[in-house]
């Protein structure tokens, strides 16, 4: 047991777990560029993007609760702005 001990505490692996962790801070930076794109509509409380896959249509809705709305932009759709 105390050999395990020693060896899970040695420096080198100390600094392997904190060059893994120092790795996956990169996730955190993804998701704040997510916050930038997609908004959260006032007025009918969906999610929405400017949409980059189909040419055929310019906006992207999610349905509501799909996605968190927490730190997403506060703004009135498209559909919502035309009356639709």
């Amino acid at each position: 047991m105390i050999d395990w001990i020693l060896e899970t505490t040695e420096e080198s692996r100390a600094q392997q777990s904190f060059n893994s962790r120092a790795k996956t801070k990169g996730v955190g930076v993804r998701h704040s560029k997510y916050d930038d794109v997609i908004m959260f509509c006032v007025k009918c409380k969906k999610t929405w993007q400017k949409n980059r896959k189909m040419v055929n249509r310019k906006w992207e809705y999610y349905p509501k609760g799909n996605i968190p709305t927490i730190g997403k932009k506060r703004k009135q759709c498209p559909n919502c702005k035309e009356g639709k």
